[in-house]
């Protein structure tokens, strides 16, 4: 569910909460509005304030609540959104609705009571339709902290808030409207009113609520790969979790490599900054382990098998990254910073050099137009290097006749780590000096240089993959 899916799902669950709401305050058996209730007075007691804005606050926020709760991917969330979003919801009605018919009974004039060409008639009307839009943009504020409450963060309050208010407005100026479009003479003028009126101004809360989360958002993750592939999690909170708890953050379901508590991105001067937990199998930014780094727009966290890709506003690129169109880009090699991206071992830090090189001279200059020569191995067995994944910068000599690959125990190439690999994933088999991979069946697939095969002829170079583990044959 991506973030414009969810502002959907919670303007059309608020609509749905709220059309509920005027069901039961209409059609309810067992409590009565006045008779003499109508679109101007609204309600004459006190009670009747209480009972319909608790039934609408509670039944708008419980909705909100369900669909954030429902993003959030687990059931813990899923019971505390409802919870929150109920009780502030009920509050928020009740103190809401009273709120504003105390200012609008104490305000209002009925502009029809004056002369028809007075000017005083159309201030008045305004008057009534603002100061109605008032009452219910203070439920709408209150309903839209709710979930800033729930998850501890200043800024989703504050833009809870106001989207509630926006929500709450509009919907309360065509509540006050709605009679002046009816046809005259029109019966149960109050009723059409309070449908029109509640049913609008719950779905706008959903939506305004959900619409300025997304717009005023600074920072947020994006699964590119694993469970919940699309999904998006802004980032609000100083301390933002990342692991497998019911109540992480950032909740990781479905790897038991990931710890409960496996990462925090934490925000400092402006920026973000991600620690790892201590978790067991580490966290990976860009293909190389961190303890803890700042992040930028752009950057690739790995967790287990999962990829995140974090966004941030403050370290976006306003030039726009130019591609060349005229011939299709193979693909490219992963590289990790320090490691040979040929031979996976650790670069000198003084003079560059790793197990693949050969001599310290290079030529004064290069023909124009001849291909480029790679550094190749002399005497090097085949081997497959880790180039992305938990198995990045790792090393993995081939046996001379078949080579098994898988996450079982046994296999020649153990990727116990990674549970987007089968538990029998793959063999390469040595087939008259060349090297053939043979996918086994496996459910995610084996590629050859990002192309999904079930067998393939390898040649050095060339990027295996099973699962999100990445390979570079070498021969």
């Amino acid at each position: 569910m991506s973030l414009n899916s969810k502002v959907v799902l919670s303007s059309l669950a608020a609509t749905l909460g709220a059309l509920t709401a005027w069901v039961l305050v209409d059609f309810n058996p067992f409590f009565k509005l006045s008779e003499t209730t109508t679109y101007t007075s609204f309600m004459q007691s006190l009670s009747e304030q209480w009972f319909v804005g608790a039934i609408f606050g509670t039944l708008v926020g419980l909705s909100i609540g369900y669909i954030n709760g429902l993003y959030a991917g687990s059931t813990a969330h899923l019971q505390r959104n409802l919870g929150w979003g109920a009780v502030v919801g009920f509050l928020a009605g009740i103190f809401g609705l009273s709120f504003g018919q105390l200012i609008f009974g104490s305000l209002y004039v009925n502009p029809q009571t004056l002369p028809p060409f007075s000017p005083l008639r159309f201030i008045f009307f305004l008057m009534g339709v603002i100061v109605r839009a008032i009452g219910w943009s203070v439920i709408g504020f209150f309903i839209g902290i709710a979930q800033g409450i729930v998850e501890k963060s200043r800024k989703t309050a504050k833009h809870g808030a106001i989207g509630g208010l926006i929500g709450g407005f509009l919907g309360g100026m065509l509540f006050e409207l709605v009679p002046y479009i009816v046809p005259p003479g029109t019966k149960n003028v109050g009723v059409i009113s309070r449908a029109f009126g509640m049913v609008v101004t719950g779905g706008a809360i959903g939506f305004f609520i959900g619409l300025v989360e997304t717009l005023l958002k600074q920072a947020w993750i994006r699964v590119v790969a694993g469970r919940n592939e699309g999904k998006e999690y802004i980032i609000t909170k100083p301390e933002t979790t990342i692991g497998r708890a019911e109540l992480s953050d950032i909740g990781l379901f479905g790897d038991r490599n990931i710890a409960l508590t496996h990462a925090k991105i934490i925000a400092q001067q402006g920026r973000h900054l991600i620690r790892d937990a201590g978790s067991p199998i580490g966290t990976l930014v860009n293909g190389r382990r961190v303890t803890e780094c700042f992040l930028k727009d752009g950057d690739i966290i790995e967790i287990g098998s999962m990829r995140l890709e974090f966004h941030e506003k403050a370290t976006a690129s306003k030039v726009p990254r130019q591609v060349d169109v005229s011939s299709p880009q193979a693909p490219g090699i992963p590289t990790t910073p320090g490691v040979c991206p040929y031979c996976g071992s650790l670069k000198d830090p003084r003079t560059g050099a790793c197990a693949c090189s050969i001599g310290t001279g290079v030529p004064d200059k290069q023909e124009i137009g001849a291909p480029i020569q790679q550094p190749q191995m002399v005497g090097a067995a085949p081997r497959l290097v880790g180039v992305s994944g938990p198995y990045t910068g790792q090393v993995f000599q081939l046996k001379e006749g078949e080579t098994t690959i898988g996450r079982e125990p046994g296999r020649d190439i153990e990727l116990p780590l990674d549970t987007t690999v089968s538990r029998r994933h793959a063999r390469i088999v040595n087939e008259r000096d060349s090297y053939v991979v043979y996918d086994e069946g496996s459910s995610n697939g084996t590629t050859v240089n990002t192309v999904r095969v079930t067998q393939q002829a390898l040649k050095p170079g060339d990027i295996i993959a099973f699962g999100m583990s990445a390979f570079r044959f070498e021969q």
